[in-house]
């Protein structure tokens, strides 16, 4: 069950959590944040192609691990926890859109590139105005059919949209709602990097003006109903890990930090706080364990249960960083500390994919309420 992590899960969590502390600790993510690139490719190159995250859930006929969801929110709690900059949840909800459609052509063609790490894809929903992460009538429209496609309008908040080689955009067409494959290099796309709170996202805002598109086959609607799924399993797998990261580093903080003669730990007010925090973990870490259980083994149940552990997750990690930030005094609000890294990461995550009222409210849909 995925309730508890099997031997499997906790040795590739301990795999990634080496890798992160050896290859892209904080201070390394601050060299590549303060730099002109979005993530290392470096360490992109070794977290899709030695460690296989890339391709983890994808099947193995297009040429992924065939892995569960509890095995890869075991390693994303592990790259939550160190911030890591990368593609990968850009990737996980790009390659989860297509594999919830039925073009085998589209899959064949892209799924392989997308798990060996040689293709990076973002998927484009978000629209100028609309308070929904998925409209459910976008005004971004495609026009022609076969091979003379083309799509019009723009699409905002675009998780790595301008290091993407492929985009899977959402688009009114003459059929209704379709996803369609936009190539990087398409004419008539534009792509604009956009100045964001987290540092460690990337995101972009595109605009299609006649860019040439190919429509993938399949239920659309469907298939972007899964997506959400996916994403509020990925991102609370990344604040589970966060909050966890945040709240061992103001215990530890706590020990050593003293003020009147003694640690700050013993003093209630601290106490109470630290309390709180793990609270906030524990029923984060209880409902997404639920939701990577739903996910691989009653996928009927997967909706409401990835929004409940997001609903707990986001605003959850926002406190958490706060205190994280306000506990460690003076210098947590200072450059030279990571503890404002966290705080940026759990404003920008509260959003991402969605706010809280957007969860709620996708919630109360899967609940019939």
């Amino acid at each position: 069950m995925s309730l508890i992590f099997t031997d499997d899960q906790k040795s590739l969590a301990e795999t990634v959590r080496r890798f992160v502390a050896q290859r892209t600790p904080l201070p390394k993510v601050r060299e590549v944040i303060g730099g002109d690139q979005a993530y290392d490719q470096e360490v992109w190159s070794r977290l899709a192609g030695d460690l296989g995250l890339a391709g983890l859930t994808i099947p193995e006929e297009y040429g992924g691990a065939g892995a569960t969801q509890a095995d890869l929110s075991a390693a994303l709690r592990e790259l939550g926890a160190g911030l890591v900059p990368s593609p990968l949840l850009a990737c996980v909800l790009t390659a989860g859109a297509l594999l919830a459609l039925d073009d085998e052509e589209a899959k064949r063609e892209v799924l392989p590139r997308i798990a060996e790490g040689a293709l990076v894809g973002a998927l484009a929903v978000s629209e100028p105005g609309n308070r929904r992460w998925i409209p459910a009538e976008p005004e971004t429209t495609a026009t022609g059919s076969g091979d003379a496609v083309t799509l019009s309008g723009a699409k905002v908040a675009v998780l790595n949209g301008a290091e993407a080689g492929v985009l899977l955009v959402q688009a009114r067409g003459p059929q209704g709602v379709g996803l369609y494959l936009v190539e990087r290099s398409a004419g008539g796309l534009t792509v604009t990097k956009d100045e964001v709170v987290d540092p460690t996202r990337s995101s972009a805002t595109v605009t299609l003006d006649g860019a040439p598109a190919r429509l993938v086959a399949g239920d659309a609607v469907a298939a972007l109903d899964r997506v959400a799924d996916l994403a509020n399993l990925a991102i609370a797998s990344e604040q589970c890990g966060a909050m966890l990261a945040c709240l061992t580093m103001t215990t530890e903080y706590a020990k050593v930090r003293y003020a009147f003669g003694q640690p700050i730990g013993a003093y209630q007010g601290v106490k109470h706080k630290l309390a709180d925090m793990y609270t906030l973990w524990a029923l984060a870490d209880a409902a997404l364990r639920e939701a990577t259980r739903a996910a691989d083994e009653e996928p009927a149940k997967l909706g409401t249960a990835a929004a409940a552990a997001r609903t707990l997750s986001s605003p959850g990690y926002l406190t958490s960083a706060k205190e994280t930030m306000l506990l460690h005094g003076g210098i947590g609000f200072t450059w030279e500390h990571d503890a404002h890294f966290f705080y940026k990461n759990a404003i920008a995550g509260n959003v991402l994919a969605g706010d809280a009222d957007y969860q709620q409210d996708r919630l109360a849909d899967k609940l019939g309420v």
